[in-house]
């Protein structure tokens, strides 16, 4: 056994603990993946108004805001005891199948997520508009964090994925 079997051995135990039973059912993921998606838009939101709002305010809602998204994050991966993240040896062979299934349709969906972002880029870059430097980095921001969190939405909206 390797270092690194071991450590997804372990990383897997963890997150197939049964505390988290309560994660797993599809309305808890659901509602999870709402969260996350929340606190994403609160995010854009936040970077946006960064002109309008008080750094003193501006900041630690934005730290608040990073927290909830680490949290949320982690119970939803969690909820799918992160099938997403972890390596086919660990994995049985039901697991292994929705991971296929969920990394297929997450690159379809972060190919239209992508090209969303590279559109709206372009087109300030071209002069088609007129972005402020706040609705660009909301864009970049925004764009990187579905990134990382696109196989884990993908994986807790799966019905199968438990």
């Amino acid at each position: 056994m390797t270092r690194s079997t071991a450590r997804q051995e372990r990383r897997a135990a963890t997150l197939d603990d049964p505390s988290f039973e309560g994660l797993r059912t599809p309305r808890a993921r659901r509602l999870l993946a709402a969260a996350l998606v929340a606190v994403l838009a609160l995010e854009a939101a936040m970077l946006l108004a960064a002109e309008i709002v008080p750094m003193i305010v501006w900041i630690p809602v934005m730290v608040i805001l990073v927290f909830a998204l680490v949290m949320a994050l982690g119970a939803l991966k969690a909820s799918t005891r992160g099938i997403e993240e972890l390596s086919p040896e660990v994995l049985d062979e039901r697991q292994n199948e929705i991971r296929g299934l969920v990394f297929a349709r997450s690159y379809q969906v972060l190919s239209v997520t992508s090209l969303v972002a590279l559109l709206v880029l372009l087109a300030a870059g071209a002069g088609w508009w007129d972005a402020s430097p706040e609705a660009l980095a909301a864009v970049v921001v925004i764009a990187f964090q579905l990134v990382i969190t696109i196989p884990t939405l993908v994986t807790a909206l799966h019905p199968k994925a438990d």
